[in-house]
């Protein structure tokens, strides 16, 4: 059919075979995609929105009820060093460990920078009884929170039958109500 015609003639159907090849990729293809890209910048425009901490009122309120319960933790009342001492050293008896309470001493200038309070007990064990106290005593509510803990074995003195003791220092911090 091409054959019948002149050059001339392919010349002047040519230019409205192009548009209608174009209008066909157009509606057969590329206005999916376009409608794609726009629907995939509108989406992420919506998405960022919602990401943004600033105007997320159920984020901030998850944060604050959280900072509460954490708060809540280090919390203790006012006889918080006899409670401390009272409820280690049931713990301890417990367990089998001894304990070393020693009461610090109030410093002689206010410091304005720390918060809470912060008192040391040691314990003296074998590693399995001390990795049980510590687990108990971190669940244990109303003598605050483990601050620092240090693990160490005492050189063995086989005369006095000391063989594996570890001494164990456990500092706690607590915010008083």
């Amino acid at each position: 059919m091409l054959n019948n015609f002149t050059y001339i003639q392919k010349n002047k159907m040519l230019l409205p075979v192009f548009v209608i090849g174009l209008l066909l990729c157009w509606f057969l293809a590329v206005n999916k995609t376009v409608d794609a890209i726009s629907l995939n910048h509108k989406l992420n425009n919506e998405q960022q929105e919602e990401n943004d901490l600033s105007f997320n009122p159920a984020y901030i309120q998850r944060k604050s009820a959280a900072l509460d319960q954490i708060l809540k933790s280090y919390q203790v009342g006012d006889q918080w060093n006899d409670q401390l001492w009272m409820q280690s050293s049931a713990i301890a008896a417990k367990q089998n460990v001894a304990v070393d309470f020693t009461l610090n001493k109030p410093p002689a200038e206010v410091d304005t920078t720390s918060v809470g309070s912060n008192q040391s007990l040691f314990f003296y064990g074998n590693y399995v009884q001390l990795a049980k106290l510590i687990d108990t005593l971190e669940r244990t509510p109303g003598i605050g929170k483990i601050a620092a803990l240090q693990v160490k074995l005492k050189k063995s003195d086989l005369s006095a039958g000391e063989v594996g003791k570890c001494v164990l220092r456990l500092d706690f911090k607590g915010l008083k109500k």
